[in-house]
């Protein structure tokens, strides 16, 4: 695989070695099938060309009669979309897609409303269940307002809806009304499925390659990819775990990869996070956070390890003019931020804070596909080898209760 994956600076040396049986063994149970939710393990060798190609056909249409393209959805059904669109958004793409559906904010969602008026808008509704509180609240806004604008035939076929193929109020009113349906496997969850249509579509509206995605997945999609010393980085986080380490750093030195650390905070905090047991995933931009985290890092408490994520080629570096202070003219900001990445790193490892360093060689669709299928294999193996199952998530359950309570109350 492209991407490289580097533990020198842990300070763990064979003590991984000597767990990758195990690593090897989850993986394997991951391919069998038989444990619940993991169609996404084998869905990029199953998600053809055909199937592809539907998806960007669609996009095109979306793309020739909308200006913004509005997604509504929660959790896994926006976080992989919008974190693959901002690292890889073209320029002044002909259609803006917009996020709506993962909060409760009026003033938010007003403010959207305010952005799209005057300008033909498309909706796409993400939600397995059919239920999500968030998603369909703020569906029924605007498809009220789509609906005065445009009529309910118009409507429909501005609606675009993703969820399970099988009956629940969104599948029922979507077909019901006409609207185009794509498919959300039963057995694929919600946070692992950013290569499916849940992050394909509004990925191609923004006017990426996803075929290029698509191949970048399937590229590492096989046990044979995961050969060797591949599922190390499972195999360190949970030996971390259990030496003491609480918390996870994912460090970025690009502020285009901010909501991909996001993903990650949902991936693995809600894989890992049940039984007492989880690393807290928290994530930091660089070189921002150096000088607010930054000392924390350096001398704080040491209940944490860092995984930084580096981008070695920068695609659109500027230079610094000859008006600027001496050591810094003649350069590029390119040069700076790799400089600022060697010297944090340096400094951090000489404060004994384990570090793991992953290198991806530039930002392109078969890298960010790549990175995708890679994460979600090793969070579902570091889930297992703390003995949790990767795929439920009670705890959020138990809180969709309680509120529910609270609204039917209101």
């Amino acid at each position: 695989m492209d991407l490289r994956v580097e533990l020198k600076n842990t300070g763990i040396g064979e003590a991984v070695a000597s767990r990758r049986n195990e690593a090897h063994e989850a993986l394997d149970k991951l391919w069998t099938g038989e444990l619940d939710f993991t169609g996404w393990v084998r869905d990029p060798l199953e998600f053809d060309e055909a199937k592809v190609a539907e998806l960007a056909a669609a996009a095109a249409e979306i793309r020739e009669k909308c200006d913004y393209f509005i997604v509504l959805g929660v959790g896994g059904s926006f976080m992989g979309a919008k974190a693959v669109i901002d690292m890889l958004k073209p320029e002044n793409p002909s259609t803006e897609v917009l996020f709506a559906g993962y909060n409760f904010s009026g003033r938010y969602l007003r403010e959207l409303i305010k952005k799209i008026a005057g300008h033909d808008v498309c909706i796409c509704v993400i939600s397995k269940s059919g239920t999500t509180t968030e998603t369909l609240s703020a569906y029924g806004i605007f498809k009220k307002i789509m609906l005065e604008k445009y009529g309910k035939e118009e409507t429909a076929r501005r609606t675009y809806v993703v969820t399970e193929n099988r009956s629940n109020f969104l599948f029922d009113e979507a077909t019901e009304e006409g609207c185009t349906i794509f498919d959300l496997a039963v057995d694929i969850g919600g946070r692992y499925s950013v290569l499916t249509p849940v992050g394909l579509l509004p990925i191609a509206v923004a006017g990426i390659d996803i075929e290029g995605i698509m191949k970048g997945a399937r590229g590492i999609c096989s046990k044979e990819a995961f050969a060797g010393d591949a599922l190390d980085y499972a195999v360190t986080r949970q030996y971390m775990y259990e030496h003491g380490k609480k918390i996870e750093v994912f460090e970025f030195f690009d502020p285009y990869c901010a909501y991909f650390g996001e993903w990650l905070k949902q991936l693995f905090g809600e894989s890992e996070g049940k039984d007492g047991k989880g690393l807290f995933p928290a994530s930091l931009m660089f070189s921002r956070d150096l000088h607010s985290m930054g000392q924390f890092l350096q001398q704080g408490t040491p209940a944490f390890f860092e995984t930084f994520i580096t981008i070695k080629k920068d695609s659109a570096d500027i230079d610094i003019p000859d008006i600027a202070m001496k050591p810094f003219a003649g350069k590029t900001i390119g040069q700076i931020n790799k400089c600022a990445e060697k010297g944090v790193l340096a400094a951090h490892v000489k404060a004994g804070i384990p570090a793991v360093s992953m290198y991806v060689q530039d930002l392109t669709p078969e890298a960010v596909g790549e990175l995708l299928y890679f994460f979600e294999t090793q969070c579902a193996v570091s889930a297992l080898l703390s003995g949790v199952d990767p795929f439920n998530q009670p705890g959020v359950e138990a809180y969709k209760k309680e509120m529910r309570g609270y609204i039917n109350e209101l």
